[in-house]
């Protein structure tokens, strides 16, 4: 396993994050502490020492969870990610928040701490929410300043009253709207953690043409029919392509993403210590510029044709 440095930071943090957002138990199903411990410490032992929260997962339990492993295997061992989501994002709300994460967390710290969404300036400016981050960073109780879902455009504008260490953008095979953002971070030293590695799941060659949703994935704009077919056709390519190494798609696609220019460490979640050690096989090895491309290709092809949605998780488009 390798380890990167976040941006300016000095934060460390192993080459794949373990995305913790499942183990919250609400948008993909009812899930087991026990099963998401097992995941954490399996991560861990396998040299993943970086996990990936927010307040938003089941309401505080997935960071409840993490606190868990964290106390388990020391905090000192591992690096802690969490988010503040949008009610919270002015200066008093926003520090409180911090605190109640630091609490359920169980640790005085978050090695990074990210404002989960944008949100109109009219509500809280991005002055106010970029000084509190700051202002929490010097007190210690945040060692790094993330921005999450935020376009090239908000980033600039966050930037101008304070330091932006890494951000947080959903970009995957079947997901690439943000590319000048990776352009623009690795110019000026920024990290980019990915998030939907696996576009929660249909990445992984488990799903089937036709299939139907009932979690929250039955709003998500590549499970529409319009898409959801299409998006498989990439799966197909990939898998073919990952055999060649004796790799699944998942890890094929996780593989994909640490070869691309400008992605620091992939966010890649697990429920288990099963999906959790199959992840971490991803780590160690590449593609041959020939397989690289391919995959690359069968991606663009797919993603030019998909409308400019504005949010993995919906069908709004900017159009």
């Amino acid at each position: 396993m390798n380890y990167k440095t976040l941006g300016k930071s000095g934060v460390e943090v192993s080459e794949l994050i373990l995305g913790c957002w499942a183990m919250g138990g609400d948008y993909f199903g009812a899930t087991e502490d026990e099963s998401s411990l097992e995941a954490l410490q399996v991560s861990y032992e396998n040299g993943v020492n970086t996990f990936d929260t927010a307040e938003i997962y089941g309401s505080g339990r997935s960071e409840r969870v993490v606190g868990e492993a964290a106390r388990r295997i020391g905090r000192d061992k591992v690096k802690i990610i969490s988010k503040v989501f949008k009610p919270s994002m002015a200066h008093d709300k926003m520090v409180k928040a911090c605190e109640d994460s630091l609490s359920r967390l169980g640790t005085d710290y978050l090695d990074v701490y990210f404002l989960h969404y944008p949100i109109p300036e009219e509500e809280v400016s991005i002055q106010e929410r970029m000084e509190t981050m700051t202002e929490l960073k010097k007190a210690g109780k945040i060692r790094a300043i993330g921005l999450s879902n935020f376009s090239l455009e908000e980033m600039k504008a966050a930037m101008e009253y304070g330091q932006v260490d890494v951000i947080q953008p959903c970009y995957s095979l079947l997901w690439r709207y943000d590319e000048e953002l990776l352009k623009f971070s690795r110019e000026n030293d920024i990290a980019v953690i990915p998030y939907s590695t696996l576009a929660q799941g249909l990445l992984t060659g488990k799903y089937k043409k036709g299939a139907t949703f009932t979690d929250g994935r039955s709003r998500a704009a590549l499970f529409q029919p319009e898409n959801y077919d299409r998006a498989l056709e990439v799966t197909e390519v990939l898998a073919k392509a990952s055999a060649k190494y004796g790799k699944t798609p998942a890890q094929g696609a996780i593989a994909w993403l640490l070869q691309t220019p400008g992605v620091t460490a992939p966010i890649v979640g697990a429920k288990n210590g099963k999906q959790a050690a199959e992840n971490i096989q991803a780590s160690g090895w590449q593609f041959s510029e020939e397989d690289y491309e391919a995959i690359d290709r069968a991606s663009r092809e797919f993603t030019e044709g998909l409308p400019h949605y504005t949010l993995f998780f919906n069908t709004n488009t900017a159009d």
